[in-house]
Order: structure tokens, then C-alpha cells, then sequence
């Protein structure tokens, strides 16, 4: 589920997840750090040039994927484009009372610039996350020492994540077979019981989950069986060239103001 089921069927599966998260975090840290919409864009268009070349993702799957984020993002840069002003500075404005709100060219270039940034890290993690099962990234983070209840914390709210989208999914399946949706009252209501229900049924759920657990005997660590990866060389080859390419992109953007 989630981005799950195209890690488990990309062509990077068994590579070393260490391997692919130097190669997101190295491009996401270049690419913030930069400033430069220059490098946002040359990060954002080789990222997820690999994501489809290297790991074989669907370039439609890869486009759905990003168009969540890029929504929300749109509607923050958006806010951040309008303001109030003068009227002679505004390039598209609109009198509301006593005062101008619109666009000028610094608002626009700036959302812009920040656009762009954002996306660029949102097509970087999506390298790693389209590629790189949750258990793999569990273990990336154990080898590197990261405390093992916050792992554990993190794979369980991830677990749950679907169980609550599951749930939810049920209950309203259940409602919809009974007319609950039929018109905006009782839609309304029929929200309220689904809102209510679902983390009633959730909370009941983990408490059986932890239950089983201890049948098991847990003991506060999830062992899964260790498995043997592929290098990544040829992944981290192709890093050190993102590397380069944001360097020359940076130039190029200080050269010409971009």
C-alpha cells in the first residue's frame, strides 16, 4: 500500500537502501541549500528521470504520485505571490476596499523560486521512497544508529496509517449502501459518525495488534530476517553526476540571475 507497492516491483529493490538515501539526501541538501531555481529544476527533472530509468516507475504512476503535493503546494506559493501593495507596482491587482491586493514581479519570482525548491526535494524523496520498501528504510536507519524506539514508533504509525484509511474505507462503503450520503445533511452526519467510529475501531485494532505482539514475545523490537543487497555503486555513480550537474546548474544560474 501506499508508495509500497512500487518499491517492492522497482528495479532498485534490492539495491542498498544506505546507497539510495546518501543519493536523496545529498541532492535534497544541494538543491535547498542552493537557492537557485536553476538547480530546483535540473534536480526535480533528473530525479525522477531516475526514478523512471532506474527503478522503472511508470512515468503516469510517478506524475499521480506528484500530484498531491504539488497541489498543496501550489495553494502555499499562491499566498505567498498575493499581498497588498501599491497599484502601480502590481503586474495583476484587484481593489478591495481602501487597498490593492495582487501579484508584483518580486512576489511572483519569489513563490516561484520557492516552487520550485520544493518540488525539486518532493521528486528527490520520491526516489527514495518509490524505490525503497519501509523494512529496507527501518534498516538503513538502524545501521546508521538511529535510536531503535523511534524506528519502532515510526513503523508502527505507518502500519496504521492503512489501518485507519481501511477502516474508514468500511465504514463508509457501509454508510453509502445505506443512503447515508444522499444529500448534504445527511452527509454531514454520516461524516461525523465516520469520524468518530474510525479511531474507536483504530484504537481497538492496535490494542489487539499489541496483544498478539506480546503473545509473540515481543519484547519492544521488531526483528524482521536480514537480507543481502547489491552494492549500489552504479547508484551512487550516477549521484556523484546529480552532483555535478547542480554544480554546473548553480553556475549557470548565478551567470545569468537564476
Amino acid at each position: 500500500m501506499g508508495t509500497d507497492r512500487y518499491a517492492y516491483s522497482s528495479r532498485l529493490r534490492r539495491v542498498n537502501p544506505l546507497a539510495k538515501l546518501a543519493v536523496m539526501a545529498v541532492s535534497a541538501a544541494v538543491s535547498l541549500a542552493a537557492g537557485s531555481v536553476a538547480v530546483s529544476v535540473f534536480t526535480f527533472a533528473v530525479m525522477c528521470a531516475l526514478n523512471v530509468a532506474l527503478g522503472g516507475t511508470r512515468p503516469r504512476a510517478l506524475t499521480r504520485m506528484l500530484r498531491v503535493p504539488t497541489g498543496f503546494l501550489l495553494i502555499a506559493v499562491l499566498t505567498m505571490a498575493v499581498g497588498a501593495n501599491a497599484r502601480g507596482e502590481l503586474l495583476l491587482g484587484l481593489r478591495v476596499g481602501g487597498a490593492w491586493y495582487g501579484v508584483t514581479a518580486q512576489s511572483l519570482l519569489q513563490s516561484l523560486a520557492v516552487f520550485a525548491k520544493a518540488v525539486s526535494i518532493v521528486a528527490c524523496v520520491y526516489f527514495f521512497t518509490m524505490t525503497t520498501p519501509m523494512t529496507d528504510f527501518s534498516r538503513a536507519l538502524a545501521r546508521l544508529r538511529v535510536p531503535r524506539l523511534f524506528i519502532e514508533l515510526m513503523d508502527m504509525i505507518y502500519r496504521f496509517i492503512f489501518v485507519l484509511s481501511d477502516t474508514s474505507a468500511r465504514i463508509k462503503t457501509a454508510q453509502s449502501a445505506r443512503l447515508g450520503y444522499r444529500d448534504a445533511r445527511t452527509s454531514m452526519r454520516s461524516t461525523g459518525t465516520l469520524a468518530s467510529m474510525v479511531f474507536v475501531r483504530a484504537y481497538r485494532k492496535s490494542d489487539r495488534v499489541y496483544t498478539a505482539l506480546e503473545a509473540r514475545g515481543y519484547d519492544g523490537a521488531i526483528v524482521t530476517a536480514a537480507q543481502s543487497y547489491e552494492s549500489g555503486r552504479h547508484v551512487l555513480a550516477f549521484g556523484a553526476l546529480v552532483l555535478c550537474g547542480q554544480v554546473a546548474a548553480l553556475l549557470f544560474g548565478v551567470k545569468y540571475g537564476y
